[in-house]
């Protein structure tokens, strides 16, 4: 009877290991579909992005130079700090066609993967599935605000999605240390260089990931009173890439030729201002993250499981992502892609809570479910997107504006959205547009203006001299953007002739340029369909009051006509 006991409960427990080795294996097949299924789709997509002007530019060698490394250490002295990034945007414009839908699709991967990892901390291995890598993969692809400039764009992909990845994955040893006080790592010394590679990356990533390092050890070092050499290296490597990149003697001639410390909001009042503008809009495009987060902290705290070790980290996200954000006070301009590392520590915010809710009920399921299909339609979307501007993209040599006028873009395929395919900075854009092919643009007691949109930019004739400022009516998938359509749909009136400034910063998307001295002047506006779009001007000029005017397009039968007749020619 004794033998019979002890053959069935050796028997469990065979059966046991058997399933709990069958798990394992289980787990890892699909994390190994999942991480495959991302890089083809990231592959696809870079596959498809088409060269545009900058890679042109970004790729040629500088006279006098005869490599990459020289082109480098130019650029550092005449134009920009930003080493690393800037150098691996080149190893992918300068290497073989293969090199872009190869390299930055594994990238990504390990972005998606050191940022699960920044959520579940020492844990990984235990609790790491298939479900973390796809919905942090979704949340970054949603999240992002330029999505297509960091990861598809070559010239962009180096800096702003490389750089990003050094960052996160830097900071992974921390995180794990942060929950296990004796973690250590061999060859401790040479993290020195994985913190160079963070640290010389680009301004915000940079800046970010050393002081979340800081952070981590002088918590352990108040905990435990001793700080392992890697941490210690790793910072000392980050700060040197940093400073490095600070003082590059072409900051300051890059500063020079985008208008000087007159752009930097802490030195100017109007830059100041318009900073307070941007940072409040970006407030609102993160606050449903955020709004998220608090929801699935009330779902934690209602079943017990808010602890320290659950809501401590996504604080520290929620920290970082407004720390870089509050960063763009020192910075002349506000790009889109610049913001990565913003939205990429907003998305991992309610991530990291959903990480420890780790919920396997039905609903979760479902809910999981319904996710994933919103999220490959919103990849089929963007694939057709990129597949109708194939015919496009095979004219560009004939230098037209209809050459470079894609069917549909958005911040996933970004020539003319995101970065603008007709050179603004000069006035020879004039002879690029098709000025017969323009509407007449009815302005409410004032004299009637010629309209055109192509390439997301509205050109105008037969303005008045000045700056002209416009208020159009896009449609974009930004938090920003709902709120406006919902305030036309609400207080729209079509006989308002003349509105407030208020008004038009409520309802529409503001935009502005000077006006030639023939009358003409091309305003970019990000996602501007038609000339219907264009809802008020104003011209502002030197001693008058600023007005913003009712605009509409004229659709009489002459325009029609005339329209169609030039089209047919």
């Amino acid at each position: 009877m004794g033998q019979d006991f002890y053959e069935m409960q050796h028997t469990e427990l065979n059966s046991a290991a058997q399933a709990a080795q069958k798990s394992i294996q289980l787990r890892r097949n699909r994390l190994i579909f999942t991480g495959l299924l991302i890089i083809t789709i990231m592959s696809w997509f870079c596959a498809m992005t088409p060269w545009v002007s900058d890679d042109h530019a970004f790729s040629s060698i500088y006279p006098g130079c005869t490599g990459l490394w020289d082109m480098q250490v130019l650029e550092y002295h005449e134009w920009s700090g930003k080493f690393i990034g800037h150098f691996m945007s080149r190893v992918l414009l300068r290497g073989p066609a293969w090199l872009h839908p190869l390299l930055t699709p594994a990238m990504f991967l390990l972005l998606v993967a050191s940022g699960s990892l920044l959520a579940l901390g020492a844990q990984w291995r235990e609790r790491l599935s298939a479900w973390h890598l796809a919905v942090m993969a979704g949340l970054v692809w949603i999240a992002l605000p330029a999505f297509g400039t960091v990861f598809f764009w070559r010239t962009g992909t180096g800096d702003y999605g490389y750089s990003l990845v050094w960052g996160v994955l830097f900071l992974v040893p921390y995180r794990i240390w942060a929950d296990k006080a004796d973690f250590r790592i061999q060859g401790g010394l040479l993290y020195a260089l994985v913190g160079v590679l963070a640290g010389w990356s680009n301004e915000n990533v940079g800046m970010l990931v050393l002081l979340a390092a800081l952070g981590v050890t002088l918590f352990r070092w108040r905990t435990s009173r001793s700080v392992p050499a890697w941490a210690l290296s790793g910072i000392a490597g980050a700060a040197f890439g940093w400073g490095m990149m600070m003082a590059a003697p072409g900051n300051a001639v890059r500063l020079a030729a985008v208008g000087g410390a007159e752009k930097i909001p802490l030195l100017s009042l109007p830059a100041f201002l318009r900073f307070l503008e941007f940072w409040g809009t970006q407030q609102l495009e993160m606050l449903p993250y955020f709004l998220a987060a608090l929801a699935l902290a009330w779902l934690l705290r209602r079943r017990g499981l808010l602890k320290p070790a659950a809501w401590i980290p996504p604080v520290i996200f929620f920290l970082m992502a407004q720390a870089s954000l509050a960063a763009f006070i020192a910075s002349p301009s506000t790009p889109y892609r610049a913001m990565s590392a913003t939205f990429f520590f907003t998305a991992l915010c309610p991530f990291s809570l959903l990480a420890a809710l780790n919920p396997s009920s039905i609903k979760a399921k479902a809910l999981f479910i319904i996710f994933c299909t919103l999220l490959l339609s919103s990849v089929l979307i963007e694939a057709r997107v990129f597949l109708m501007a194939q015919p496009v993209i095979a004219t560009h040599h004939q230098n037209t504006l209809c050459s470079l006028d894609y069917p549909e873009t958005d911040k996933y395929f970004f020539p003319g959205y995101d970065i603008r395919e007709v050179n603004l900075f000069s006035t020879d854009w004039r002879g690029l547009v098709p000025w017969n092919e323009s509407q007449t643009l009815r302005v409410f007691e004032a004299p009637d203006a010629r309209a055109l949109v192509a390439c997301n930019i509205a050109f105008f004739g037969n303005l008045p001299q000045g700056k002209v400022h416009v208020a159009a009516r896009i449609r974009t998938a930004t938090t920003t953007s709902l709120l406006q359509q919902a305030a036309r749909a609400l207080f729209e009136r079509p006989d308002e002739g003349i509105i407030s400034a208020q008004t038009s910063a409520l309802r529409y998307f503001p935009a502005s340029a000077m006006v030639t001295d023939d009358g003409k002047a091309a305003v970019f506006i990000p996602g501007i369909k038609s000339v219907d779009d264009i809802a008020y001007i104003a011209v502002e000029q030197p001693g008058a009051p600023l007005v913003w005017r009712r605009a509409s397009a004229s659709h009489s039968q002459t325009d029609r006509t005339q329209r169609t007749l030039r089209m047919e020619e």
